[in-house]
């Protein structure tokens, strides 16, 4: 298996954690770290209602066109159903993230 490009501040945090003395098994892991699972857990536990809410109530990314309810509304069945995308799914995150900005400030 190749191994897994890591970003900058990933292989900063690794030769920290080298320079601490930590062994290869800490700096260098065999197996690509991944949180898809706990992000997908998120989602369903706790994203999952404030998408239910965002969608009956409205959104002020809704309202603005910034987000599509149609393809929220697919994303929230598809993760429902336990097919989650990494690549796609956890921009979900951006979408909480954004809209309880905004509505801290409205």
């Amino acid at each position: 298996m190749a191994p897994h490009r890591l970003a900058p501040a990933q292989a900063t945090q690794r030769r920290r954690l080298a320079a601490l003395g930590l062994s290869d098994e800490v700096t260098h892991p065999t197996e690509r770290e991944s949180f898809a699972e706990v992000v997908q857990h998120a989602l369903l536990t706790h994203g999952r209602p404030l998408f239910e809410q965002m969608l009956s109530d409205g959104s002020p990314l809704i309202d603005e066109r910034l987000i599509d309810p149609g393809a929220l509304r697919r994303a929230v069945q598809r993760l429902e159903t336990g097919t989650y995308r990494e690549n796609g799914d956890a921009q979900l995150l951006e979408v909480i993230t954004l809209h309880l900005s905004v509505r801290a400030f409205l």
